[in-house]
């Protein structure tokens, strides 16, 4: 089974689509690309009928959806505080229970704590993990059993050092889906994370791969380009050949973030524009460039 090959929705922020999903969708299905990787956010604040208008209009374009997006201070189901813990735990069942509208069945991200969180500046940071870790998998619990019901992929996304504490490798995520328990918990690999974070990718997605655990997968440069659109650091062929080991027959979703005028720029930490002040038709034609290069590694 070949993977599908898809984008995230945060790619068209800073464009005249912006603000508008139905003509992200169409630019996405304009790239030849199989899925949009929409935000929680934007799927709560859709009613139910606008749902049931973009998925037809998806299925028109032969374009699918997944979820991915995290938590924040306010709603962490890491937190030491019980309150902020259950606002949390409420709002993953609530974004769940949704997620059939659009018919998604994989929420992926840092769904498990804060996205940016760090530890305290007292305090001992291991010690504050380890807690951190305990609320988190006891959060979980009530969440994971929303998941198993929805048949829906509750997918860790592994990410650097600066963007979150709690794990930052494959091994520690695995560990982590583990100690969580459900068979519906995975973990999400992302290649400019990994490029930071792994002694060696191969061997990571191999690792996640063999455990059961790897549900979700992010395509990117080292520089959040698009991959295949310019000189690259990594070796991508070598990726492909480890996900094909891996028996990764998941989505493979582009998550570029090129523009200082995405409404996340700042906190993506987009200082220079990457796009090479490309045009939205050039953005069109460097996803479905991307698109192209990824089935070729994956093919090979």
């Amino acid at each position: 089974m070949k993977n599908q090959i898809g984008l995230h929705m945060g790619y068209w922020w800073g464009t005249e689509a912006s603000d508008d999903l139905n003509r992200m969708l169409e630019l996405t299905a304009q790239a030849e690309l199989e899925i949009l990787e929409v935000n929680p956010a934007w799927l709560l604040r859709m009613t139910p009928e606008a749902c049931q208008k973009l998925l037809r209009r998806a299925k028109d374009c032969g374009v699918r959806f997944t979820l991915n997006g995290g938590l924040d201070a306010t709603n962490d189901i890491a937190s030491g505080d019980e309150t902020v813990r259950r606002k949390g735990i409420d709002y993953c069942i609530r974004v769940l229970e949704r997620m059939s509208e659009l018919e998604m069945t994989l929420w992926s991200g840092v769904n498990y704590s804060a996205w940016l969180r760090a530890p305290q500046p007292e305090g001992d940071a291991q010690e504050e993990k380890v807690r951190a870790c305990g609320y988190a998998v006891q959060s979980l619990q009530p969440i994971l059993r929303a998941a198993e019901r929805e048949g829906i992929d509750y997918c860790f996304e592994v990410v650097n050092r600066f963007e979150q504490f709690l794990f930052n490798t494959a091994q520690e995520a695995v560990a982590f889906a583990e100690a969580v328990g459900s068979p519906r918990a995975k973990v999400h690999l992302d290649t400019y994370h990994m490029n930071i974070e792994e002694d060696n990718t191969c061997a990571a997605i191999c690792f996640a791969g063999v455990s059961g655990r790897l549900g979700h997968f992010h395509a990117g440069e080292s520089n959040r380009r698009v991959p295949g659109t310019g000189a690259t650091n990594l070796d991508w062929k070598a990726i492909g050949r480890a996900l094909r080991q891996a028996g990764y027959a998941g989505a493979v979703v582009m998550e570029p973030f090129v523009l200082t005028t995405a409404f996340n720029a700042k906190r993506t930490r987009v200082w220079r524009d990457l796009s090479r002040g490309a045009t939205l038709e050039q953005l069109v034609c460097d996803a479905q460039t991307g698109g192209r290069f990824l089935r070729d590694v994956l093919e090979e």
